[in-house]
């Protein structure tokens, strides 16, 4: 290291001359004198000494105090002040500009190397500081958690910006307030506040991870869920100055845990769906395919000498187990594709002209049955997906055409239901269901003790899939008592502007 350059300030020529002299023997370099703190000011800004000695009373405008701060304002070089006498006026403006130490006139050489070696050692050691806070500060600004200081009383003394975004509070307001002021944590299942997380560090003398599920409450009341830590801040006596605490926002996570269950508990349903269709196929399919063989045989082995009549009927059964088999198919397919179909677009529906397209398609059965449609004038018009919707109806209506008193008299009718939304529904005038059978009757794949032997159970799985799908419900009303029959319904968005 070269030799420490001193600027002196003095304005008493001789005294300057003293000073010089005593720093040159002392092995000092002395970069100028000046007399003045205008000179001071502008000699520094140019040499940059490392130390300035500075008189207090300066002829002129600007003292030496004057010039000790603006020169602090712009350089970064340790003051010694110099004075012959020091009152306690003068006293309070020279702490003010934080000197680096005081000479009284006149001084010994042992003081005045003393001095200006401790004011090197001080600025030193506070340049190594600030460096190093800075540094902190720079690595806790930059870091993605949010990280909040207090001192050992509590209170705030560090924010950095993740901070303020997420609890709402700057630093600059934050400063000096209760960390429970600016760090408000509740339960996210009882919405009531969790222990003071700086309290228990300070009172414990640990590092705490809470076991949690803590909302953070910001300062405009919004709820952000936190992973948070505290711990401890250590003094050079191993004591504790102060807590700091870290953390983050996990709404991303909360949403990703969400989509996993949601994501489980849909394929947990896929799964039961899977072995559900699994028997509907290995059974529902299996009896009119294993019809289909057996007749084929007979077919194959007797037909020779089977009468006309009896050959016949076999080969009707035959084409009926086949359309049976085609029907379990296409329901199962149609099935599939309403779950797989994406968002559809909803858009009004003509109910009037569905019901008479389902009309059309089930006119075998309506004159089979001699069953009786009775149908309102007029339709409420609701959202949906017309082709689904043929379905539903389709459904609803064969069911209770098979189902339903001898001979079947149905009721298809509409009403404004909760929520915006309007219910429509096929009452028949069948035996009812009881209560058990209710409860099961849209779970997927199951079949009622009545049409064990001939439905095959994925009608109405497929109406609640799809009613689902469109926003709305399905369900049943039936008293159970033979004669007042049941009273199948779904719902479905009303569309805008429907009373």
């Amino acid at each position: 290291m070269g030799k420490i350059n001193i600027l002196v300030v003095e304005d008493e020529s001789i005294v300057a001359l003293d000073i010089k002299s005593r720093l040159l023997n002392l092995g000092y370099n002395v970069s100028a004198l000046v007399s003045t703190g205008e000179e001071a000011v502008l000699t520094a800004a140019r040499l940059k000494p490392d130390v300035i000695l500075m008189d207090v009373k300066l002829r002129g405008e600007m003292d030496g105090i004057d010039a000790a701060e603006k020169i602090k304002t712009t350089l970064d070089i340790p003051v010694i002040y110099l004075t012959a006498y020091a009152d306690e006026i003068t006293l309070h403006r020279a702490k003010l500009t934080e000197s680096y130490g005081y000479l009284l006139k006149p001084f010994e050489e042992r003081e005045l190397t003393a001095t200006i070696e401790t004011a090197l050692y001080k600025h030193r050691t506070e340049k190594k500081l600030k460096e190093n806070e800075q540094w902190l500060s720079t690595t806790l600004t930059s870091i993605g958690d949010a990280v909040i200081a207090t001192n050992k009383e509590g209170l705030i003394r560090f924010m950095n910006p993740v901070a303020e975004t997420l609890t709402g509070w700057r630093q600059s307001e934050a400063l000096g307030k209760p960390s429970t002021q600016v760090f408000r944590v509740i339960s996210e299942e009882t919405l009531q506040p969790f222990d003071d997380p700086v309290k228990l560090v300070l009172e414990q003398h640990r590092p705490i991870k809470p076991n949690h599920r803590a909302l953070l409450v910001a300062r405009d009341n919004t709820k952000i869920p936190i992973d948070d830590s505290a711990a401890p801040i250590s003094d050079h006596n191993n004591g504790t100055a102060g807590v700091v605490l870290v953390f983050r926002d996990i709404t991303e996570q909360r949403q990703a845990e969400e989509k996993l269950r949601q994501y489980t508990q849909q394929l947990q349903t896929h799964i039961e769906e899977l072995d559900a269709f699994a028997h509907t196929v290995a059974h529902d399919l299996q009896s009119p395919l294993g019809h289909i063989v057996s007749l084929a045989d007979a077919l194959h082995t007797y037909h020779k000498t089977m009468p006309n009549g009896e050959l016949d009927q076999h080969l009707q059964n035959i084409v009926q187990n086949g359309l049976k088999m085609s029907s379990i198919i296409d329901s199962l397919l149609l099935l599939a594709g309403v779950r797989r179909k994406g968002e559809v677009q909803l858009q009004p529906l003509q109910m009037d002209k569905i019901v008479a397209e389902v009309e059309q398609r089930l006119s075998y059965m309506i004159t089979e049955y001699k069953a009786t449609i009775n149908v309102p004038d007029r339709w409420p018009v609701a959202l949906g997906y017309a082709p689904w919707i043929e379905e539903v109806w389709a459904n609803y209506l064969s069911n209770a055409i098979k189902y339903g008193g001898r001979p079947p008299i149905l009721t298809l009718g509409a009403e404004a239901a909760d929520n915006q939304m309007i219910r429509f529904w096929v009452q028949d005038n069948g035996p009812g269901l009881s209560p058990e059978e209710q409860n099961v009757l849209f779970m997927p794949f199951t079949q009622l003790s009545q049409v064990q032997t001939k439905g095959h159970g994925l009608g109405l799985s497929i109406v609640r899939r799809i009613a689902e799908k469109l926003g709305g419900t399905v369900g049943v009303e039936s008293p159970g008592i033979a004669g007042q029959g049941s009273r199948f319904y779904f719902t479905l968005p009303c569309a805008p502007n429907e009373p």
